[in-house]
């Protein structure tokens, strides 16, 4: 996406000249003395890798590219129920992809996008007119994006090509590096950089507790207790806290909360600079299904599981989905509504408690998703300002929780109170822990807990798909979908789970053909 981007909160830079400057700077192999020598030259090429994350695989989309919310669609959280076979990722969610499936390409490319901008700014800045501090800060700017898709790519590719300076015409191609490897060098950079990143900057900026944040994603990704669980303490000195508003965080006016660590910044209407990933046609969404499984985590208020499955009318063994039981969606953990357009909600005054509101094509699982979706933009829908979170400080909580649990000997009244301060948001108050659950809980149990609480608070932000893969629970979340599926009749595209092979994602045919030095994931040979 081309169009403002604002760095240092002064300067306005247009992002297709920073585009164009690095391509440019690219084709010379990073030798000419014409560029990278003004601070401008500097802000343009930071301002590139900024922009390079908004791009429709990553974290912006439109109706048919993948972004973070369509990737949940990947998993239990969702489906391309109404629209299989015309958005990214859905043959991946049937399980019938294979290397040529063009989610694989179109990621990858994406990905190795923003790590092109970010060596070359890398491999470039000491060379500008700018003071130590600056190049340190810009550095460490570009090396922490470059890990935030580190992150990505290993959680996904695992074994990839790492690359940590440009590529040249002599030397065009690579081989990959384990995941392994990748992860070493991933945290120790990090660990490196944080300490010259500010603790607060300009919003979309990186700082200090979005470098610890990332370093402690990775880690824990990576079955890295210990390191998970120092970066992020280090985050919790940094003066983060939960927004107390859930219902109005995804909004514009939750952007500046003190929750958001890290995200992607858009600037709507009209300048070119707008978010489409949470844009509708004046009705909730119809390509993005939510799953009633999800619906049915969002536990009752009294802190409880949902047990009651009378979703509405059954005609032979077939759900009639536009004949729901609202009933059944009401009293639930507020964040239910927030995360969900269930039926009983009203959009822009149609529906409401009691009736049904379906859309111009109702939800195959009478399920929409709202996170992030305004009904009452019905002007600037694909052209809006609402920033992406790739990091917020309830994300923190809840892993800090899991890594404590997973490396052992931990303080049961620590880890219950990091989920309850989740769980205790001033808007969403739901019971503790040692209310419903207990105290004295096996480490299992706990595990669970934090589980539940991780999908129901952090459901399409892109994250689920990630957090299957990292528990090897991707057979019982195909397994979820389908007992749906088949058992209520419902018209979703069916899955299948093809055992080891589906928790890594094959190497592009298209790489395979253009770097020789690459080699095929022998799951998928």
């Amino acid at each position: 996406m081309m169009g403002t981007v604002c760095l240092s909160g002064v300067l306005l830079l247009s992002a297709s000249c920073s585009d164009s400057f690095l391509q440019r700077d690219a084709l010379t192999e990073s030798s000419s003395s014409t560029y990278w020598q003004t601070p401008n030259d500097a802000m343009m090429a930071l301002a590139a890798c900024y922009d390079a994350l908004q791009s429709n695989q990553l974290y912006n989309a439109d109706q048919y590219t993948l972004g973070p919310l369509y990737l949940e669609c990947i998993s239990d959280n969702g489906g391309h129920f109404n629209w299989n076979g015309w958005i990214e990722g859905y043959d991946v969610a049937m399980g019938i992809h294979n290397p040529s499936t063009w989610l694989f390409g179109d990621y990858w490319k994406a990905c190795y996008e923003v790590i092109n901008r970010c060596n070359l700014l890398i491999a470039n800045v000491d060379r500008v007119d700018i003071s130590d501090g600056e190049k340190r800060m810009f550095k460490a700017e570009a090396i922490t994006l470059r890990a935030l898709i580190y992150t990505n790519l290993t959680i996904t590719f695992q074994d990839v090509p790492y690359l940590t300076e440009p590529l040249t015409l002599d030397n065009p191609e690579c081989a990959k590096t384990s995941r392994t490897t990748i992860v070493d060098a991933v945290l120790a950079d990090l660990n490196k950089v944080a300490p010259d990143l500010p603790v607060t900057a300009d919003l979309g900026r990186i700082t200090r507790g979005a470098a610890y944040s990332i370093l402690g994603r990775m880690a824990l990704y990576s079955e890295r207790w210990d390191e998970a669980i120092a970066a992020y303490r280090e985050v919790q000195k940094l003066g983060y806290s939960l927004h107390p508003s859930y219902s109005s965080l995804f909004t514009l006016a939750g952007q500046n909360s003190p929750e958001i660590i890290f995200s992607v910044r858009y600037e709507g209407p009209g300048l070119s600079e707008g978010a489409a990933f949470n844009a509708h046609w004046n009705t909730p969404i119809e390509s993005m299904n939510g799953t009633l499984n999800l619906a049915d985590d969002y536990y009752l208020t009294d802190g409880t599981p949902v047990t009651d499955r009378n979703y509405g009318e059954m005609n032979n063994g077939v759900l009639d989905v536009t004949r729901p039981n609202a009933a059944h969606f009401v009293n639930r953990d507020p964040r239910l509504y927030s995360t969900l357009f269930v039926p009983g909600m009203s959009w822009n005054g149609k529906g409401g408690e009691g009736n049904w509101y379906g859309g111009a094509a109702a939800s195959l699982s009478m399920v929409y998703v709202m996170k992030y979706f305004d009904p009452k933009d019905t002007g600037n829908s694909w052209d809006n300002g609402q920033d992406f979170y790739v990091v917020r400080y309830a994300e923190v909580l809840l892993s800090l929780a899991e890594a404590l649990v997973q490396k052992g000997g931990y303080d049961e009244s620590e880890v219950i109170g990091l989920v309850n301060q989740v769980r205790q948001r001033a808007d969403v108050n739901m019971p503790t822990v040692e209310a419903v659950e207990g105290t004295g809980l096996s480490k299992e149990a706990l595990l669970e807990i934090i589980k539940h609480e991780r999908r129901v608070e952090l459901a399409f932000e892109g994250l689920r798909l990630f957090d299957i893969y990292r528990w090897k629970e991707l057979d019982k979340a195909v397994e979820r979908v389908e007992n749906e599926r088949t058992s209520l009749g419902l018209s979703y595209e069916p899955r299948q789970y093809n055992g080891e092979r589906d928790y890594v994602w094959p190497i592009p045919t298209g790489e395979l053909d253009t770097n020789k030095l690459l080699e095929q994931h022998e799951l998928w040979k």
